[in-house]
């Protein structure tokens, strides 16, 4: 539970890690910043996006011929929160110049497995900007 004044929110998650993530989740829309909060909701887009993508491949459940596909859809998220965080003057917090690395990568993945293997790092790279966008 989390209880600011008037923010109060309960989680139903038992897991620790994701108890704690989303708790952070909470504490960053509770600031009432509106960019931060879209910042975070397309951060969450792409990772929702990556972790549904992985599992998939690794279940074989995967078009090998549908590299370009995946890659454009892939990428579209991530350009999609980068061009967000600089539009609102966010492109300089820890995170971002790994998140544009991560783009790089995904644009040039020769494969799905290449491309399966981004999700831990834009993961990892999500906790540091989840980070940042709480400390502004």
């Amino acid at each position: 539970m989390m209880n600011d004044g008037q923010l109060e929110y309960r989680t139903t998650v038992a897991d620790e890690h994701w108890r704690n993530e989303e708790l952070q989740l909470a504490r960053i829309l509770a600031q009432g910043h509106p960019a931060r909060g879209m910042v975070l909701l397309y951060l969450q887009k792409a990772c929702t996006a990556f972790h549904e993508f992985e599992p998939a491949f690794q279940a074989d459940a995967l078009d090998d011929r549908r590299l370009d596909f995946f890659r454009q859809r892939l990428a579209n998220r991530l350009r999609h929160l980068l061009t967000t965080m600089q539009n609102n003057g966010l492109d300089r917090l820890a995170g971002a110049a790994e998140l544009a690395g991560i783009l790089r990568s995904v644009e040039s993945a020769p494969t799905l497995a290449a491309l399966a293997a981004l999700t831990e790092e834009l993961h990892t790279t999500g906790h540091i900007l989840l980070a940042s966008l709480e400390q502004v």
